[in-house]
């Protein structure tokens, strides 16, 4: 491919030369043939197939074109890479789902913590209302007259309001047991 051009339209402008370098490099790298970069004593670069003569400076330019391959290090195949990234994809899925049946089952027992709290508040609830109505009761045989206008509690009323009482207390213990075992669960 020689430039049978008059000189004058030999020397391009650069922007041009190195467009027509492009292609020629492309082309001759598709054929494999060697490219020259002239440049000659005014500054002007010509790219040819041959040295121009009288240049003052001359550079063989490299147009064989590089081809990388680029491959996991270690991978014999294709499907190399593609089991380990399902490999991976599996066991991402298999964590979560163990994550998520952990969220269920701490989400369950703080349910069922919270629904003991509740339970053992109204039991308490039930317990003081209890004791309130069991005092403040007028039952026959819970007063025993003393001389005329005097009376005292009698055995069966202490004992009543004693259990009602203690019925009370276990209720307040339960209480707390039960909002300790809600607290854990947080």
């Amino acid at each position: 491919m020689s430039t049978d051009l008059p000189s004058s339209r030999r020397h391009l402008h650069p922007f041009a030369t190195t467009a027509i370098a492009c292609v020629l490099m492309g082309a001759a790298g598709a054929q494999a043939q060697a490219i020259y970069k002239s440049v000659d004593s005014t500054g002007r670069v010509t790219y040819s197939q041959e040295p121009l003569a009288g240049a003052v400076s001359v550079d063989k330019v490299d147009v064989t074109p590089k081809v990388i391959v680029d491959r996991p290090a270690g991978a014999g195949s294709a499907a190399a890479p593609n089991a380990a990234a399902e490999a991976k994809r599996a066991e991402t899925a298999r964590q979560s789902e163990e994550f998520r049946q952990r969220q269920l089952a701490r989400e369950a027992q703080r349910q069922r913590a919270m629904d003991a709290v509740n339970a053992a508040e109204r039991e308490l609830d039930a317990a003081q209302k209890a004791l309130i109505a069991g005092q403040e009761s007028d039952q026959p045989g819970d007063r025993q007259g003393v001389g005329g206008v005097r009376s005292r509690p009698t055995e069966q009323y202490l004992e009543r309001v004693q259990r009602l009482e203690a019925a009370v207390e276990a209720a307040k213990k339960r209480l707390v047991e039960a909002q300790n075992r809600l607290r854990d669960t947080q």
